[in-house]
Protein backbone atom coordinates (compact mmCIF):
# COMPACT_ATOMS: atom_id res chain seq x y z
CA UNK A 1 0.00 0.00 0.00
CA UNK A 2 1.31 3.10 -0.83
CA UNK A 3 2.39 5.93 1.38
CA UNK A 4 -0.59 8.20 0.73
CA UNK A 5 -2.96 5.41 0.97
CA UNK A 6 -1.60 4.35 4.45
CA UNK A 7 -2.02 8.21 5.52
CA UNK A 8 -5.46 7.92 4.77
CA UNK A 9 -6.43 5.24 7.07
CA UNK A 10 -7.21 6.60 10.93
CA UNK A 11 -4.60 5.71 13.64
CA UNK A 12 -6.78 3.53 15.11
CA UNK A 13 -7.46 0.88 12.57
CA UNK A 14 -4.68 -2.13 12.34
CA UNK A 15 -2.48 -1.99 9.84
CA UNK A 16 -3.08 -5.92 8.68
CA UNK A 17 -6.46 -4.84 7.97
CA UNK A 18 -7.96 -5.03 4.25
CA UNK A 19 -9.11 -1.97 2.50
CA UNK A 20 -12.71 -1.47 2.15
CA UNK A 21 -14.69 -2.34 -0.91
CA UNK A 22 -15.12 1.45 -1.43
CA UNK A 23 -11.01 2.22 -1.61
CA UNK A 24 -10.27 -1.13 -3.49
CA UNK A 25 -13.17 0.00 -5.90
CA UNK A 26 -11.63 3.41 -6.64
CA UNK A 27 -8.28 1.83 -7.37
CA UNK A 28 -9.75 -0.37 -9.62
CA UNK A 29 -11.67 2.53 -11.39
CA UNK A 30 -8.08 4.21 -11.28
CA UNK A 31 -6.52 1.02 -12.96
CA UNK A 32 -8.97 -0.03 -15.62
CA UNK A 33 -9.13 3.91 -17.13
CA UNK A 34 -5.26 4.64 -16.64
CA UNK A 35 -4.43 1.16 -18.82
CA UNK A 36 -3.03 2.35 -22.13
CA UNK A 37 -2.16 6.13 -20.77
CA UNK A 38 0.89 7.87 -21.52
CA UNK A 39 2.00 9.70 -18.29
CA UNK A 40 0.21 13.11 -20.14
CA UNK A 41 -2.94 11.18 -20.12
CA UNK A 42 -2.80 10.30 -16.78
CA UNK A 43 -2.11 13.61 -15.76
CA UNK A 44 -4.91 14.99 -17.49
CA UNK A 45 -7.30 12.60 -16.10
CA UNK A 46 -6.17 12.91 -12.14
CA UNK A 47 -6.87 16.48 -12.94
CA UNK A 48 -10.27 16.28 -14.30
CA UNK A 49 -10.84 13.25 -11.27
CA UNK A 50 -9.78 16.07 -9.17
CA UNK A 51 -11.81 18.73 -10.53
CA UNK A 52 -14.65 16.81 -10.23
CA UNK A 53 -14.29 15.99 -6.86
CA UNK A 54 -14.23 19.22 -5.68
CA UNK A 55 -17.59 19.79 -7.87
CA UNK A 56 -19.59 17.16 -6.95
CA UNK A 57 -21.23 16.32 -3.94
CA UNK A 58 -21.14 12.67 -2.15
CA UNK A 59 -24.43 10.47 -1.70
CA UNK A 60 -22.81 8.85 1.34
CA UNK A 61 -19.26 8.28 2.77
CA UNK A 62 -18.39 5.42 1.07
CA UNK A 63 -18.46 7.69 -2.07
CA UNK A 64 -16.41 10.04 -0.18
CA UNK A 65 -13.77 7.17 0.32
CA UNK A 66 -13.94 5.65 -3.13
CA UNK A 67 -13.01 9.11 -4.97
CA UNK A 68 -10.52 9.63 -2.29
CA UNK A 69 -9.02 6.42 -2.93
CA UNK A 70 -9.62 6.99 -6.86
CA UNK A 71 -7.33 9.88 -7.24
CA UNK A 72 -4.92 8.91 -4.79
CA UNK A 73 -4.36 5.70 -7.30
CA UNK A 74 -4.65 8.33 -10.12
CA UNK A 75 -1.30 10.23 -8.44
CA UNK A 76 0.78 6.97 -7.49
CA UNK A 77 0.09 5.64 -11.57
CA UNK A 78 0.88 9.30 -12.84
CA UNK A 79 4.32 9.38 -10.16
CA UNK A 80 5.16 5.82 -11.99
CA UNK A 81 4.52 7.35 -15.06
CA UNK A 82 6.75 10.53 -15.00
CA UNK A 83 10.11 7.95 -15.54
CA UNK A 84 8.40 5.58 -17.73
CA UNK A 85 8.38 6.29 -21.60
CA UNK A 86 5.57 3.80 -22.34
CA UNK A 87 2.01 3.28 -21.03
CA UNK A 88 0.17 2.02 -18.13
CA UNK A 89 0.03 -1.15 -17.47
CA UNK A 90 -1.79 -2.95 -14.58
CA UNK A 91 -0.33 -5.93 -15.26
CA UNK A 92 3.40 -5.14 -15.18
CA UNK A 93 2.89 -2.72 -12.44
CA UNK A 94 5.05 -4.12 -9.05
CA UNK A 95 2.31 -2.38 -6.84
CA UNK A 96 -1.11 -3.92 -8.21
CA UNK A 97 1.24 -7.21 -8.37
CA UNK A 98 2.61 -7.02 -4.78
CA UNK A 99 -1.39 -5.90 -4.01
CA UNK A 100 -2.58 -9.06 -5.24
CA UNK A 101 0.02 -11.41 -3.60
CA UNK A 102 -0.78 -10.08 -0.48
CA UNK A 103 -4.75 -10.52 -0.86
CA UNK A 104 -3.80 -14.46 -1.57
CA UNK A 105 -1.54 -14.48 0.97
CA UNK A 106 -4.55 -13.23 3.07
CA UNK A 107 -6.94 -15.44 1.71
CA UNK A 108 -4.55 -18.56 2.33
CA UNK A 109 -4.16 -17.59 5.87
CA UNK A 110 -7.90 -17.86 6.73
Amino acid sequence: MSTQQDQARTASEPASEMPSPAEKAGWTAARQRAAGMTHHEAKAALEAAQHAAKRDAFDDAADAVRVHAEIEEWERIVEALADHAGAYDPVADPFVQGELAGEQDHRSAR
